[in-house]
């Protein structure tokens, strides 16, 4: 627009007899002149925020247009003109600075090392507690589906919106109550989830209705086995099984193929395409003893030995396979290891940013990577964006690792190890009466002492506990078969005789199965660390109607609020952070 107004583009007035008339002309002729030069906008001396460029649909804020000046109706006793100033969000930011110690492993290992960062890297910011602490996620064409806080949610690609809540604890999906989801796969024909109970649901693409694939909660071939993993290739299913330590394949639902691993954790499965059309499954695992994290390929039910990663992987969580590269989380979260397919050479070593807990990989090959409230986009920084609503958290979570890292003051209450039994982890199935595990299991002979792991106040205490009769027992099994789980009075009457404490950081220890309670551990009383509880029996479990030394055991939880601790983790999550809590084990 020129700087000076050409009086010839204002249409002509005709000349009127009345004064307002004239008035008026000279009025909208001021008008004009004001529309026509420019205005210092306010804040003009400081430059725009840079914001890089967003891919269609953007993600940035887009600007609203000026607004335009309209005379009103009536006229005001005095109009004021108010200069207002709304400042461009800030785009979503993270650090990664370089650790310089894994620098050096990356050259120790011949490797090129990666480090996502804003120059390279996008970032979804979601609200606050949409999810805290994913374990899987899994992309079908232009959405995402993660597993956080027992939630399926999923989250659309295309454009920065809030996720939409698909499953979660006690939902009910083909007539069967959801327990906890423990890990996701898309495959073809749907949705598959995996929950702790055993169970296997698939959400179909087309219809979104819910089936049941699996129906393996019940005790059926064995009692104990604990299915940890889930994945697939075409319209076959992997699963990894962590009791019996074996790879299972199924197809419609019906066993294919089942092979034997070696002694190890089960950690997590990935298929991906094989010469000759036979898949390759690669296991990834943990050793009974310590850290140390193995990965092994499987071909046809056979132990590939050409394959043979280096011996890098520690504290592992997750592997993602494709025909290309084969991708290893480790380090509880802070690591990618990248390898190749075919002989397990290490080609790359990523330095992921903070709380990362989770990866994915797009139809395209893109990784996705997933922490707390955050999606990462390596390789497309134009992709930022600021993302509020959706399904959020409510409250302290039980995997959040934050307030798990802040645990503090506890001791474990009998004898200095925890059971090297993923079944005697919290979360582990209980097939028996069709649910899971709320704690960890220590077996010592019937009457030895129970401590406090730490300083509280007494909430429970069952001095007048009565040993149920048989009928009981078979009643509340009864129940449980009729409801299709637990419920939360069968669960307390499970837990036999047994003491509550509250701690001042907001967590509830629980002692149960006792034989006996010290009789100076009163309700409302207060207990130091160390102090004698009662003693180890078999009071409320199954074992109790065979013999009073049958199955004798400690059982002890961990509860906050509603939620048990191990609850919405990985099992080799939880021993991490029951070891950390009651035996002091270093991060």
């Amino acid at each position: 627009m020129p700087n000076s107004v050409n009086c010839s583009t204002i249409p002509p007035v005709k000349k009127q007899t009345t004064s307002s008339l004239i008035l008026l002309a000279c009025l909208l002729a001021i008008l004009t002149l004001a529309a026509c030069s420019p205005v210092a906008a306010s804040g003009e001396a400081e430059p725009p925020t840079a914001v890089p460029p967003s891919p269609s649909p953007t993600a940035a804020a887009t600007a609203s247009p000026p607004p335009t000046l309209s005379p009103p109706a009536t006229p005001t006793a005095a109009p004021t003109a108010v200069a207002t100033h709304t400042p461009t969000p800030a785009p979503p930011q993270f650090s990664n600075p370089p650790n310089e110690a894994l620098a050096q492993t990356a050259v120790a290992a011949n490797a090129e090392l990666l480090r996502p960062e804003p120059a390279n890297t996008g970032l979804w910011q979601y609200a606050a507690n949409t999810f805290i602490h994913p374990l899987a996620l899994v992309v079908r064409q232009e959405t995402a589906y993660l597993l956080d806080g027992g939630r399926v949610l999923a989250l659309d690609l295309t454009r920065p919106a809030a996720p939409e809540l698909l499953l979660s604890p006690g939902d009910v999906a083909a007539g069967v109550t959801v327990i906890e989801p423990l890990d996701i796969f898309a495959a073809p024909d749907g949705l598959l989830v995996l929950d702790r109970a055993g169970d296997v649901y698939r959400r179909d693409w087309d219809t979104a209705a819910w089936s049941l694939e699996r129906d393996d909660r019940p005790i059926g071939d064995t009692s104990s086995h604990y299915y940890v993993a889930l994945d697939g290739l075409a319209n076959g299913r992997f699963l990894l099984e962590t009791s019996y330590k074996y790879v299972m394949n199924y197809v419609d639902g019906q066993q294919q193929a089942l092979w034997m691993l070696p002694e190890a954790r089960a950690v997590d499965v990935a298929a991906a395409p094989g010469p000759d059309d036979i898949p390759n499954v690669y296991v990834l695992l943990q050793a009974m003893d310590s850290d140390a994290g193995s990965l092994r390929l499987y071909r046809d039910t056979a132990s590939v030995t050409s394959f043979r990663p280096p011996d890098i992987i520690t504290q592992p969580r997750q592997i993602v396979a494709s025909d290309t590269a084969v991708y290893v989380l480790d380090e509880n979260g802070r690591r990618l290891l990248v390898f190749k397919p075919d002989n397990g050479r290490l080609r790359q070593m990523w330095q992921l940013p903070a709380e990362v807990s989770a990866i994915g990989q797009t139809p395209g090959g893109d990784l996705l990577l997933v922490g707390r409230d955050r999606l990462y986009f390596p390789n497309q920084p134009q992709r930022l964006a600021a993302i509020s609503g959706g399904p959020q958290l409510v409250g302290p979570q039980p995997h959040d690792p934050a307030f798990l890292a802040a645990i503090s003051g506890f001791s474990s209450p009998i004898g200095p190890n925890v059971s090297p039994r993923d079944l005697q982890m919290p979360g582990a199935p209980r097939h028996y009466r069709l649910g899971v595990h709320q704690g960890s299991d220590f077996y010592w002979s019937l009457g030895s002492p129970v401590y406090a792991a730490a300083d509280g106040t007494v909430i429970r205490a069952m001095h007048d506990y009565t040993p149920p009769l048989p009928a009981q027992f078979f009643a509340w099994q009864a129940e449980a078969q009729q409801l299709g789980y637990t419920s939360e009075e069968a669960l307390d009457f499970y837990r036999g005789r047994q003491v509550w404490i509250q701690h001042a950081n907001g967590l509830v220890s629980r002692y149960v199965h006792l034989d006996s309670i010290d009789y100076r551990v009163q309700e409302g009383q207060p207990v130091t660390q160390g102090q004698l509880i009662g003693t180890v029996g078999n009071s409320g479990s199954p074992g109790s109607l065979e013999s009073e030394d049958s199955d004798v055991h400690l059982h002890f939880e961990l509860w906050l609020g509603d939620h048990y601790l191990g609850q919405f983790l990985r099992p080799v999550e939880t021993r991490y952070w029951i070891e950390r809590i009651l035996l002091g084990r270093a991060p």
